[in-house]
């Protein structure tokens, strides 16, 4: 399990950031001063940054390896991303939205690393 965790930087960087953004999210639903308090749009936000931390568990931790399963958990997690970005957004909650940029740089470093973090084309060229 921990060489799946350190052979995934990107899986790991988007994991934390959107345990972070359901954490700041939570902290601007229930915080008075922040201006969204008890919105349904931030309490959207919490469940949908936890839906992204658990899906990003589970590409870090269980073996699927560029199969369809995978292959759709990342598509669906993109799109949760770039959703959770607008909802940010028009919430004006800049540092959640920071959290889903750093989640957008994770998935694009879990999508074009393979199994050891080493970029995709160096791996093929390495097998040869």
């Amino acid at each position: 399990m921990s060489d799946r965790l350190v052979s995934d930087p990107g899986g790991n960087l988007l994991t934390l950031c959107a345990a972070v953004g359901a954490i700041v999210a939570a902290f601007a639903y229930f915080d008075p001063a922040s201006g969204i308090n008890g919105t349904p749009g931030a309490l959207l936000v919490i469940a949908s940054s936890i839906a992204i931390c658990l899906a990003g568990l589970v590409v870090v931790a269980a073996a699927l390896h560029r199969g369809p399963l995978h292959a759709t958990l990342v598509v669906l997690l993109l799109l949760g991303i770039l959703g959770t970005a607008l909802a940010a957004a028009m919430l004006h909650s800049t540092l959640l939205l920071a959290m889903m940029g750093l989640c957008l740089l994770g998935w694009l470093a879990h999508l074009f690393t393979r199994k050891g973090g080493r970029p995709a084309a160096a791996a093929e060229g390495a097998a040869r």
